[in-house]
């Protein structure tokens, strides 16, 4: 089952990210070079696109009329990731026949055989290995030529360093306050228990043992550290009156009655620059890769057809 599910978001992934050129005698919407991109393959990637979108869930006719102004730019994404293949091709980085053949062959070894990868092809409503092998090669195509270009990136410690003083508030994380409960149903209940703490009893042994919260009840009742105004108003309000480890009186709210300790308090700080300067160079790399994609598309030979996307 693991097997299968990793080859499926891999197959997810390469459907949403790349364009087969499917050899089917339909509408030609786009041409990358002597490349071309049919009503058939737009179909299917946008296709897709709405079900990642949506988590899967079914769309209703108007919601995919609603939605079907995104075509043209998905096609747009589409011409742009052919460019980016036939950039690879270009430079000698796109994968040769026998590694696409040992690729397709790992995700048969992974699916446990033939008819079982067939079928998945089929779920996700890929015509024939074929198309599938044309996905695999554009995928690995593409991948290499972003690596190719991340290489030859140098982005300066000075541009990472200056943009972390340029945008600061970016870096701020606000206050936070750290708290644990027991929730139960009634008000009795609550006091009850209550009263055990105040004997001494062990919070996170009656959280574990009496919480009707089944997300925080196996932490003992720990429920992490959040910023002000994540929490319903009345368990807001009984958690921000407390000091730390303190435990507050019983507080109804809509899921029930509560007993709240406040563990700690954590004050707004602004994240240090050696905390955040490796986010901000892929920041920086990403931007640096995404113009050089552009690039490539404004010198590319390209035509977008886009009065015959139905």
């Amino acid at each position: 089952m693991r097997s299968r599910m990793r080859f499926l978001l891999t197959l997810s992934l390469m459907l949403a990210a790349f364009a087969p050129a499917l050899a089917l005698a339909e509408t030609v919407v786009a041409r990358v070079g002597d490349r071309l991109i049919t009503q058939a393959d737009l179909d299917l990637q946008f296709e897709l696109f709405l079900r990642q979108s949506t988590g899967g869930a079914a769309l209703s006719e108007e919601a995919r009329a609603q939605l079907a102004g995104l075509k043209l730019q998905y096609l747009e994404r589409m011409v742009q990731d052919a460019v980016v293949v036939q950039a690879a091709e270009r430079l000698g980085l796109a994968p040769d026949e026998a590694t696409v053949d040992r690729r397709v062959a790992q995700a048969k070894e992974r699916l446990s055989g033939e008819e079982a990868f067939l079928l998945a092809l089929k779920q996700y409503g890929i015509p024939d290995e074929a198309t599938y092998r044309r996905m695999t090669y554009d995928a690995m195509a593409y991948k290499a030529l972003i690596g190719w270009v991340r290489q030859r990136l140098d982005v300066s410690d000075a541009a990472v360093r200056m943009l972390y003083l340029l945008d600061r508030g970016s870096y701020v994380e606000p206050a936070k306050i750290c708290t644990a409960h027991i929730l139960v149903a009634t008000r009795e209940e609550a006091e009850a228990i209550l009263a055990q703490l105040e004997q001494g009893a062990d919070f996170a042994e009656l959280a574990r043992e009496r919480s009707q919260d089944p997300g925080s009840a196996p932490r003992g009742g720990d429920l992490g550290c959040v910023e002000q105004g994540r929490f319903v108003p009345e368990f807001e309000q009984a958690a921000q009156r407390l000091g730390e480890g303190e435990l507050s009186a019983p507080v109804e709210t809509q899921f029930g009655w509560h007993i709240v300790r406040l563990n700690r308090r954590t004050p707004e700080r602004v994240r240090p620059f050696e905390e955040v300067e490796g986010a901000i160079r892929a920041q920086l790399e990403g931007l640096a890769i995404e113009r050089f994609v552009r690039s490539l598309v404004a010198r590319a030979d390209v035509e977008i057809f886009r009065e015959r996307v139905q």
